[in-house]
């Protein structure tokens, strides 16, 4: 009935966020409990493996602790011999997972760590679980029915097609800085450091460029969804520039409302580049990752060949 993989990202919903905004810590014990219910589920809708990521708090070895199951019916292995900083992590367990045969996963974090998933497998089929602080590309849903949706996906009885969609995805390039991606937001900051990475100085913002923009949701693309929605599913973004102009108020992290002056925007459609020149840092998906020099270009381009998104109400939807 195929192989299900588990990634959870021990660091997610831990930030410095948490001091400038109302967010609440993701305990180690919540995931804990998050991972032993999404492999409670995989079990019951019958997966033959399930593989769990192993990471510096042992989140998953917790997990198993006093777990009954017929391990006749499931296996059940942590994998991962070597336990590596949280981003590199995310993207090495995605890669190992993907080696060995796995068919759907269940992840659990925030945009940044689904972004290290999908940077080291990036058609992954996934069940995304929220465990972080922006929470856009990943969505609320209980941990049971995402096990056991990503093991109906997993076993291929019902044609991906019909209960996944692929999600958009920004492709960055340029000279002196590897290929990067991100899911969901692309943001110009200024400043010359990556320092301690979050976002929350609205005032440093330059440009902003969103595959996503829902009016229910926080963060950077929440700005966007102010002027210029467009849902996950639709086939379009947003980039906008900010200046003198219309203000919008924004949530940007949870509890925490800015006002933010939008100079322009445009929508962008799918496979369209926006050229962005330094100086300045590229925060990606809510996170400063990337110095620019001055004179230093990259080219932004908006994609629909991102990771599978599976929809669990159409996974467990009978017939």
């Amino acid at each position: 009935m195929g192989t299900v993989g588990i990634i959870a990202n021990p660091a997610a919903g831990k930030d410095i966020r948490r001091l400038v905004s109302s967010a609440s810590p993701t305990s180690d014990m919540a995931k804990i409990g998050i991972v032993r219910r999404a492999l409670v589920g995989a079990i019951e809708g019958g997966a033959d493996r399930v593989l769990i990521a192993d990471d510096h708090k042992s989140l998953g070895r917790q997990a198993l602790r006093g777990l009954e199951y017929d391990d006749a019916a499931t296996s059940v292995e942590i994998i991962g011999d070597e336990v590596h900083p949280a981003s590199f992590h995310s993207r090495r367990m995605a890669e190992q997972l993907q080696e060995l045969g796995v068919g759907a996963l269940v992840t659990l974090g925030g945009d940044g760590t689904h972004r290290d998933i999908a940077k080291g497998w990036r058609d992954a089929p996934m069940v995304p679980v929220s465990t972080g602080t922006n929470n856009v590309y990943p969505q609320m849903i209980e941990a049971t029915v995402a096990g056991h949706a990503a093991a109906i996906a997993a076993s291929g009885s019902k044609p991906l097609e019909l209960i996944a969609h692929r999600a958009k995805i920004l492709d960055v390039t340029g000279e002196g800085i590897k290929d990067d991606l991100a899911l969901i937001d692309i943001a110009m900051v200024e400043g010359s450091f990556t320092a301690s990475r979050a976002i929350w100085d609205v005032d440093t913002l330059r440009q902003l460029i969103v595959t996503t923009a829902e009016p229910a949701t926080i963060g950077l693309s929440s700005i966007a969804a102010r002027v210029a929605p467009v849902t996950r599913h639709e086939f379009g973004g947003v980039h906008l520039r900010f200046g003198p102009g219309q203000t919008v108020r924004a949530p940007i992290a949870p509890g925490l409302y800015h006002d933010v002056a939008i100079a322009s925007y445009e929508r962008l459609d799918l496979g369209q580049s926006v050229v962005i020149d330094g100086p300045g840092v590229l925060a990606f998906d809510g996170e400063r990752d990337v110095v620019l020099a001055p004179g230093q270009q990259v080219k932004i381009t908006l994609n629909a060949n991102g990771p599978w998104v599976i929809d669990p109400t159409a996974a467990l939807a009978t017939g």
